[in-house]
């Protein structure tokens, strides 16, 4: 758990226990492993990587090569990660452990969640009411209150000091030597049965692979909050990094600030664009009218929007007769989260606007931004406990802010205000930001210089290869300029802009991007570092851009051809392949938003 304790002596103290998944390759019998595995993280932070390998591994795969080994792995505290983060489960129990992770502790401890959360979604988004984000700050403060406590069981020892981002990259370098220490007693396993098991030939051949410089470093793809991770790791151990894929770019300056204003740069460019994407669908997004201008979808959605501010609409779900009322900021979370994967998202947020423009709301299959269960896996413990809510992200977006959000509610307002400026969805990114507030816990970092992050590194820093981040042009929370900064804070780095909207380069298909990235990874092709403008602005600058494939009321099938003349078979079979990672990114909890429900399209046909 504790880095500073040498592992000799970690026998009688408490242990992080990493949940993996390994994906072989597909190869012949007589290849052997990678000489570096590719390790993933999808986001959140509190995305499983377990979990998103088993869902995309073999589609991950056919991208970056076929018979490239994946590792999955769950971050501290995270899914099937022991011990977990979990500021609601406490030793009720008689015998309970001092920790709170029993089985009852935790089903005890989901019910206090569920209605924790209840009470909470009815405070709407922070600017919903006149009392709305004082209520909000109030209520992080007691989520901090209420995590202390449970730290307070384990103190220097409790899982919430050490899940922090530095241990989990140094947990990565773990993994990459545990690899290696496994790989070296297969080589001697071997060599005692076969000690020529190569021809002089073949070992030609495998030092002129280019991933055989891989050994002993790390190979990675990270997603959203995963870049941060990616770009820790290699400010860490820049001597250890081997291929490293940075996709949908935080800025690490901003993210260890109290609030993180940059972030919502390119939102309003992201959601505009769903008014160009409709109008030119015409009759294919529901949302549209015959004569529409693209101010006129404009005007609909404003009144549309007034209308259910002023009318909140009853509703009882369909299948679960659960009654529930749809406000408008559950309507805007879920345009705000509709920027992320805008090909499925714009048609589905269309249709929703369509229903309620049209007065036929008792019909909208709209889950609520409530999480909720049925009765039976609540009271019977059903639901598998690495699958429980848990609170890992707080402990990780919190506990890595160098500068804490311990300010009085006068200044969360100024900051709110000044967020406001950045964005008009700052409500729905302010409700992720704000659980940080009078969160105390300190963090015990490994043992590293805080000063070598890329955060605070003046000068760029050398990698032992170099890294090759990707942005969009309009990423709702991970903007383009995150991307151009964070390559300049690395020797050489490479950048790919996708001209698509939405977060990270899956939000659409890209044939040019795939071959970037594919080309990085087999043959350690690095796109060109960007070049800065004249002026001040670092998006004056050129870089590399690729085209998307697909947009809304557009998506790539695989039967029409791409921007591109000349596409392979193989090369088609990898954009299908990118609609598989696409399908489980959208299953990850990213910045603690839910994601948009599936709606009941074959009822709205017939509307």
């Amino acid at each position: 758990m504790d880095y500073h304790r040498p592992l000799n002596a970690s026998e009688n103290n408490p242990k992080v226990h990493i949940a993996l998944v390994m994906l072989p390759g597909v190869r012949a019998e007589t290849e052997g492993f990678s000489k570096s595995p590719m390790l993933i993280n999808p986001g959140g932070p509190g995305g499983s990587g377990v979990d998103f390998v088993l869902g995309a591994g073999r589609s991950l795969q056919q991208i970056v090569g076929e018979d490239q080994d994946i590792i999955g792995f769950d971050p501290r505290g995270i899914g099937a990660t022991m011990p977990r983060v979990d500021c609601f489960s406490f030793p009720y129990a008689a015998g309970s452990s001092a920790d709170g992770e029993e089985k009852d502790d935790y089903a005890r401890g989901d019910y206090h969640r569920i209605l924790y959360t209840a009470q909470l979604s009815g405070v709407g988004l922070p600017n919903s009411s006149s009392t709305a984000l004082r209520s909000r700050d109030a209520h992080a403060k007691l989520m901090s209150k209420l995590c202390a406590e449970k730290d307070s069981l384990s103190g220097r020892d409790s899982i919430f000091r050490h899940a922090q981002t530095p241990s989990v990259a140094r947990d990565m370098l773990s993994i990459v030597d545990a690899w290696d220490e496994w790989m070296d007693g297969l080589e001697k396993d071997q060599s005692k049965l076969a000690p020529e098991f190569y021809s002089e030939e073949e070992s030609e051949e495998k030092i002129r692979d280019s991933r055989l410089d891989t050994k002993g470093k790390l190979v990675y793809w990270g997603f959203s909050y995963g870049t941060l991770l990616g770009s820790t790791f290699a400010s860490m151990f820049p001597d250890r990094v081997g291929r490293l894929v940075l996709d949908g770019v935080v800025d690490a300056d901003q993210y260890v600030s109290s609030v993180w204003f940059g972030s919502q740069t390119d939102m309003d460019k992201a959601w505009a664009s769903f008014f160009t994407y409709c109008h030119t669908a015409k009759s294919a997004c529901r949302f549209y009218r015959d004569g529409d201008k693209g101010e006129d979808i404009v005007k609909r959605y404003h009144a549309v929007m007034e209308d259910l501010r002023e009318n909140p609409l009853p509703l009882v779900m369909r299948d679960s007769k659960m009654p529930a009322i749809l406000t408008v900021s559950d309507l805007r979370l879920q345009i705000f989260m509709s920027a992320y994967a805008p090909i499925w998202g714009f048609p589905l947020i269309a249709t929703a606007l369509d229903i309620l423009d049209r007065k036929l709301g008792e019909i909208l299959e709209f889950t609520p931004t409530l999480p909720w269960y049925d009765l039976k896996p609540v009271c019977e413990h059903a639901i598998p406990q690495r699958m429980l809510p848990g609170d890992a992200q707080r402990a990780t977006l919190c506990g890595d802010k160098r500068y804490p959000l311990n300010h009085t509610f006068s200044e969360i307002e100024d900051m709110f205000g000044e967020l406001a400026k950045v964005s008009s969805f700052a409500d729905c990114w302010m409700s992720v930001l704000i659980q940080c507030s009078g969160y105390t816990i300190p963090s015990i970092d490994p043992p590293m210089r805080w000063d070598d992050h890329p955060a605070h590194r003046q000068k760029p820093i050398k990698t032992s290869f170099p890294l090759f981040y990707i942005s969009n042009s309009a990423d709702p929370v991970t903007p383009l300029i995150a991307g151009v900064k964070m390559a300049s804070k690395f020797v050489d780095a490479g950048l790919v802009e996708q001209n698509s909207v939405g977060h990270c380069s899956l939000a659409a298909r890209s044939i040019c991007t795939i071959r970037k990235i594919r080309a990085y990874f087999q043959e350690g092709k690095v796109p060109a570092a960007p070049v800065p403008g004249k002026g001040k602005d670092l998006l004056d600058g050129e870089w590399e851009k690729c085209e998307a494939d697909e947009e809304p009321w557009h998506q790539w099938s695989g039967a029409e051809r791409t921007t591109n003349d000349d596409i392979e078979a193989a090369e088609l079979e990898r954009m299908t392949a990118w609609g598989g990672i696409q399908n489980a990114f959208g299953r990850v909890d990213l910045w603690g938003q839910n994601r948009i429900n599936s709606f009941d399209l074959d009822v709205w046909g017939n509307v």
